[in-house]
């Protein structure tokens, strides 16, 4: 969502990232292409299995693996949820797919899940996710997404690759229809509309209920909307027709402060055309008009019609073909792989994983929107950490062309469709969109090929590594991508921060993956020939460089500057100063390979002497600041790099400026 990009900003190997992708994707060596499906004519017809919308009356829960009696669902495991026949809910109602509202619940691992008919094969589609960085949430954890799934022998199943507690509420269900309905009908809008942004008039506080006009839904069955929500705190959202008893189920759910959630909601109105939202916890919220169903007095048509596919099945996946860059889109054309000409919508879930920057996705018509457009007014899905995966459902009208999906921060995209709406496709009066293609700067790594995100306590070693490897790739010393977030990562963190001028935390935050996604050159040494070791004393940061060229970036603290007077470990006398790491050339004249040397002022950890009592030495405390007595702290891991390598030998050159 356009607006909510900037509210929300406040050398990996391949093996790794496509470890990390398959495994919350469930991506398994198959894919539906264009080419496979191609069929020779593209037919107008309307398939005997066209099917008409029902929306119930309320919610129906149909599974909760929380409740007595039940289980958490185990890693690759699965449940069969039965809709139809004598247990089921639906009793003996002639279902064609169902539209379930699934959430899963925390503490969940980061894995994928993947709903599909009953009896049929699991298909290769997921329709909700759990990141690592998510998954660091713990019990405050609850993903939701609106999921159509066909239905074939009167049941749904529930697949899990890590495992997990699952909600899932029933909506409403697709039913054979007659050649012709009334009720039940898709009337898609060409484009969403935006209704109602609370970030326009107040915020909404815990426990309020705010009422939302929904325009031109008078007479219609059920109306689809996209719901994003901007949370104070945790709890849940629901959506409902004005006037109505709050249902047992919710729609949303913020996880933490400030956590943006989207969902599409598929909710009736009352006589007025009014729905009303509630919050448990507060927060903004921002509703778009994506269509509505037809209900009982519309005439008579065959537009608008459901088509339910066998199984829900993966359209694109650009992990196959690379990496689609920030303000660049994807075509996907739905007719030639559906071999039908009368396409007019999708019923769709579409996933962005390895996001390269925060942002949002948004599905339309192709060839809807012009070349030079660099963002649209709604989405739907929102991104808003790099790394992040994200699924998010959509009913969306198509063109001649079939649909486009464009991402603001960049990413891979994936989109699985359930099933397709008869009727007239949209116009598409522009040409597709250009590839965007990143500019390398001469002489630099680039940017990020496998996007690092935000890191918390409680991620797992896949995500450090690849922060772990992104630093090297970058010059920023740690000791290698062992997904430990141990001192030498922290300390190549807070020199990369220093670096680029960011809060020098030692955490990766959202800000700081972002500058290490973006970053594309080393830092630059200040002379541009020789070996030295220089010590930018400004930025608190060291480089080791070979003939101009910097090959380690080292986080260090030099003195503080400041009067002391304490007693000389040696003699015991008092001895005063001014702890002030000294500029100019100097070269190195003593070492000592010792783990505890004993100086006048405290032990060093094996120092490399610079100039009279002055070294550069090993610490177990590198703070963010300057802190010394005037020597060169360097992190215990980086001095025995230093010894290991040889990277500051007798004679030596040190260059220390400010």
């Amino acid at each position: 969502m356009a607006g909510l990009k900037t509210y929300a900003k406040h050398f990996v190997a391949a093996v790794l990232a496509s470890a990390v992708v398959f495994l919350l994707l469930g991506f398994n060596g198959q894919q539906v292409s264009a080419a496979a499906a191609k069929t020779s004519v593209l037919t107008n017809d309307v398939p005997a299995n066209a099917s008409s919308f029902v929306l119930l009356p309320q919610t129906q829960r149909v599974l909760d693996t929380r409740n007595p009696g039940q289980s958490i669902v185990e890693a690759d495991g699965m449940r069969t949820i039965l809709l139809t026949g004598p247990i089921g809910i639906l009793f003996d109602a002639s279902v064609s797919a169902a539209v379930v509202n699934v959430t899963v619940v925390g503490p969940a691992a980061p894995g994928y899940w993947t709903l599909w008919p009953t009896g049929q094969s699991r298909p290769n589609a997921s329709q909700l996710n759990v990141d690592d960085y998510i998954s660091t949430y713990g019990g405050a954890v609850a993903v939701p997404n609106l999921v159509t799934v066909p239905v074939v022998n009167g049941g749904i199943s529930v697949y899990s690759s890590a495992g997990g507690n699952v909600v899932v509420d029933l909506v409403g269900y697709y039913t054979p229809s007659a050649t012709a309905s009334s009720s039940g009908r898709i009337v898609s809008r060409p484009a969403p509309t935006r209704i109602y942004d609370s970030r326009n008039s107040s915020v909404m506080i815990a426990g309020e209920t705010r009422t939302i006009t929904v325009p031109d839904s008078i007479g219609a069955s059920a109306v689809v909307l996209s719901v994003t929500v901007i949370g104070l705190s945790e709890g849940y959202w629901q959506i409902f027709p004005s006037g109505n008893g709050k249902p047992d189920s919710s729609n949303l759910n913020s996880f933490a402060i400030g956590a943006i959630s989207a969902n599409q909601v598929i909710t009736s109105v009352n006589q007025n055309g009014e729905i009303d939202v509630y919050s448990s916890g507060g927060g903004h919220v921002i509703v778009d008009l994506v269509g509505s169903f037809t209900g009982s007095n519309a005439p008579q048509s065959t537009d608008g019609l459901f088509i339910p596919l066998d199984s829900p099945s993966r359209f694109l996946d650009t992990r196959t073909t690379g990496r689609i860059e920030g303000t660049g889109s994807v075509e996907v054309d739905v007719q030639t792989q559906l071999g039908h000409s009368n396409v007019a919508a999708v019923a769709l879930n579409t996933t962005i994983t390895d996001a390269f920057l925060a942002g949002y996705v948004s599905v339309t018509p192709a060839g809807s929107s012009p070349t030079t457009a660099t963002s649209r007014s709604t989405s739907t899905t929102n991104v808003i950490y790099s790394n992040q995966t994200v699924a998010s459902h959509a009913i969306v009208p198509v063109s001649s062309r079939g649909f486009d999906v464009f991402t603001e921060g960049g990413g891979q995209l994936l989109a699985d469709i359930s099933g397709w709406y008869t009727g007239t496709p949209q116009e598409a009066p522009y040409v597709a969109r250009g590839a965007v293609v990143i500019q390398v700067s001469a002489g630099c790594v680039g940017v990020a090929n496998w996007p690092v995100g935000p890191i918390r306590t409680g991620s797992g070693p896949d995500s450090v590594r690849r922060l772990q490897l992104r630093l090297l790739e970058l010059g920023f010393w740690n000791s290698g991508a062992d997904g430990q977030y141990g001192v030498s990562t922290k300390q190549a963190v807070m020199a990369f921060q220093k670096w680029t001028g960011l809060a020098a935390t030692s955490v990766t935050d959202a800000t700081t993956a972002a500058f290490l996604n973006t970053t594309q050159c080393k830092p630059v040494a200040g002379r541009t020939t020789g070996d030295f070791f220089e010590v930018d004393k400004t930025k608190q940061v060291a480089f080791v460089v070979r003939d101009g060229k910097v090959v380690y970036t080292f986080n260090v603290s030099t003195g503080n500057g400041k009067d002391y007077d304490e007693a000389d470990h040696l003699s015991n006398n008092r001895v005063t100063g001014i702890a002030k790491t000294p500029v100019g050339e100097f070269k190195i004249y003593k070492e000592r390979d010792e783990k505890v040397y004993e100086g006048n002022l405290g032990s060093l950890y094996r120092p490399k002497f610079v100039v009279g009592g002055i070294a550069v030495h090993g610490s177990r405390n590198i703070p963010a600041y300057p802190a010394s007595h005037g020597c060169i702290r360097v992190a215990n891991p980086v001095m025995d790099l230093i010894w290991l390598e040889n990277l500051l030998p007798k004679g030596a050159k040190v260059w220390i400026h400010d």
